[in-house]
């Protein structure tokens, strides 16, 4: 019923467009128009299958168009947040690199100052065991110097012994005058 209401009046815009006179044959042109969608209604299946199956599309294309709002206000709504987490992400980026910077040039300090510990340690190792070797060579001196030192009295004993048996009158003579 509110298809055929639509078609009337859209049958008198055009009767009423005729009658300004745009064309000559304009209301004749009008009568066949009206009269060929007339006759198309008419013909239309006029069962209530089909006006349910249409009130059924009719709901089904109002709830996909409810469905496409909500899709499309979630979208902005999406948008939306997404813009406010690339503001975000661009307002700690400048921090995030200078923290960045700032570690990296942290690390190659620690780097230069690992390099520089290691050549120390390898000096002093080095200078250690140089220090070992320069004790090891005096220990040995000081070995060498204490046998230097008993050598005399190994040399005044050997000499005394060697003069004894060359000379033994001599002795004899010294130890029995000083008991006498």
């Amino acid at each position: 019923m509110v298809m055929e209401e639509k078609v009337e009046e859209e049958a008198r815009a055009l009767e009423s467009e005729s009658s300004v006179g745009l064309h000559p044959h304009g209301k004749l042109l009008s009568y066949y128009l009206g009269l060929s969608f007339s006759l198309f209604l008419a013909l239309l299946p006029s069962s209530s299958s089909s006006i349910s199956q249409l009130s059924t599309l009719h709901l089904k294309l109002l709830q996909v168009e409810q469905e496409l709002c909500h899709l499309k206000s979630g979208r902005k709504e999406d948008s939306k947040a997404n813009a406010r987490v690339v503001k975000i992400f661009i307002g700690h980026r400048e921090p995030w690199c200078r923290e960045e910077k700032h570690m990296g040039d942290q690390i190659h300090a620690i780097a230069e100052e690992i390099a520089y510990l290691r050549a120390e340690v390898a000096e002093l190792e080095r200078f250690e065991a140089e220090l070992k070797a320069r004790v090891e060579e005096l220990t040995r001196e000081v070995g060498e110097r204490e046998e230097m030192l008993h050598e005399p009295d190994k040399i005044c004993l050997n000499f005394s012994l060697l003069f004894f048996s060359y000379f033994p009158h001599y002795f004899l003579r010294k130890i029995v005058g000083k008991i006498l």
